[in-house]
């Protein structure tokens, strides 16, 4: 039987607080990669300028 691993916390890439997937305010799709946002503002900030934070 496979163990499947937990999935760890992800960062907001505006403020870096670490956030889950299912607590996420947002997920944001852009350029084929997933941003997970935790507020509303940090989604207008992110929106502004998504190049910003592209990985």
């Amino acid at each position: 039987m496979k163990k499947h691993a937990k999935k760890s916390p992800i960062q907001d890439p505006v403020c870096g607080k670490r956030i889950n997937r299912n607590k996420a305010h947002i997920v944001v799709e852009y350029k084929g990669q997933d941003f997970l946002l935790c507020c509303p503002l940090c989604q207008a900030e992110f929106e502004k300028n998504p190049e910003k934070y592209l990985r």
